[in-house]
């Protein structure tokens, strides 16, 4: 199995099976489209981010890849969190809707170029251009304003696909343990555990398809730390999400950050 794999012929399934992923990711955007359109003109920003949900569902379920949560917390509707996943591969953006509650992604602007996905972003999320410091300041202060307003977000700690080596984390940066610090809204950990088989940056984009599995952690309560121990902050949601990704990937630790 291991020398058909390594064959032309399997890497022409891989690619046609990648054509039909983009098609259909295309077809059921733009399906789905006039109801973003409505949800952004109408001022309706949570049947956005719902509707957002629901598309992951429809998505994942029409390219045959069989979805594991496992969900180690239930989550309180009047109270907002901050989602902090590993991020390995393009494809997270897609599968962390599975996350039973509707959030906003603070994510780079570079996605809102992306056609009929990108408006959704643009309208319906935070997005940064982290080239311009006065840019970043002004997306902090979007990201503190929404979850005074009850929504939840979703942070990559990494910072973007940085690391070169996963299912090895990139280091965290300080930003969302210091939103949570500062208004007290939960952290929670997410460990996303296949998406880099599934879907590597390697620049060959091959999809591949198996099960993928994604480990929603219980929340941490910021009030432990303040603005001067955050390192220990971000220590503790690296160790518990690198735990979690070597045990599930079957492989030897590395020192925890």
């Amino acid at each position: 199995m291991k020398h058909f794999k390594n064959t032309w012929f399997w890497k022409l399934i891989l690619r046609i099976y990648g054509v039909y992923c983009i098609l259909l990711f295309v077809a059921t955007f733009t399906l789905l489209f006039p109801l973003f359109v409505f949800a952004d003109k109408f001022n309706r920003p949570k049947f956005g981010l719902i509707l957002n949900h629901y598309w992951a569902h429809i998505f994942f379920f029409l390219i045959g890849v069989r979805m594991e949560i496992t969900q180690k917390t239930d989550f309180d509707k009047s109270t907002s969190y901050i989602l902090c996943p590993n991020h390995f591969s393009f494809l997270d953006v897609a599968i962390l809707p599975f996350v039973p509650i509707p959030f906003k992604f603070v994510g780079k602007i570079s996605i809102a170029k992306v056609p009929f996905f990108g408006y959704m972003f643009k309208a319906f999320h935070i997005t940064v251009d982290r080239s311009k410091m006065r840019q970043r300041y002004a997306t902090y202060q979007q990201s503190i304003d929404a979850l005074a307003k009850g929504f939840s977000l979703a942070v990559f700690p990494e910072g973007g696909i940085k690391s070169s080596q996963p299912p090895q984390m990139h280091t965290f940066k300080e930003g969302a343990f210091r939103m949570a610090v500062e208004t007290g809204a939960m952290v929670v950990p997410v460990t996303l555990a296949d998406n880099w088989h599934m879907f590597p940056t390697d620049g060959k984009y091959f999809f591949r398809r198996r099960k993928c599995r994604v480990v929603i952690h219980e929340p941490i309560d910021p009030r432990k730390y303040t603005l001067d121990n955050l390192k220990d902050f971000q220590n503790e949601v690296y160790n518990l999400i690198q735990t979690e990704l070597n045990t599930l990937n079957n492989l030897t630790p590395h020192p925890v950050k």
